[in-house]
């Protein structure tokens, strides 16, 4: 039996979606069979998805969106399946936060692009540190030229 549960984010237009799965059949974790071809094209999605999540690569937010369904998606264990239920469900509970690093890298880029382009806020605080810089520099140069003529290098 699935109990799905789904929080969403809708930021600039692009929604943001976690969606969660406990997976339970009388307590019993959920194994599944892959045939080798099927298991190599997963291989590389689930590579992708950790490369991504670790930050090594450049990744679209469309790209993080569909590794992070897909490996929401994903049903029982490809690595542990082997090993004991305990280790089934770690690999299942570790592959749903790899899923929730991508949607929340997805979150941090659509911040970060706000903050670079449209935020009231750092466009005030840049403004006036301008101000703030130009002020001082005028005040400097002021002083400067106020100062006694000859050389300031201490030479004679």
């Amino acid at each position: 039996m699935k109990f799905p549960s789904i929080v969403s984010l809708t930021l600039l237009g692009f929604t943001v979606t976690n969606a969660f799965t406990t997976i339970s059949t009388n307590n019993k974790a959920v194994f599944q069979q892959s045939s080798s071809s099927a298991l190599f094209v997963e291989s590389e999605t689930f590579y992708r998805a950790v490369e991504c999540a670790e930050g090594r690569v450049s990744c679209e937010l469309k790209e993080l969106d569909k590794l992070a369904t897909e490996l929401e998606e994903f049903v029982g264990c490809t690595y542990e399946q082997d090993s004991s239920e305990e280790t089934c469900k770690k690999e299942i509970q570790d592959r749903m936060d790899l899923a929730e690093i991508l949607r929340l890298r997805i979150e941090l880029q659509l911040r970060l692009d706000y903050l670079k382009s449209g935020n009231l806020f750092a466009d005030d605080v840049k403004k006036e540190h301008d101000t703030e810089e130009r002020k001082q520099f005028k005040e400097s140069l002021i002083a400067n030229r106020e100062k006694s003529a000859g050389s300031d290098l201490g030479l004679w």
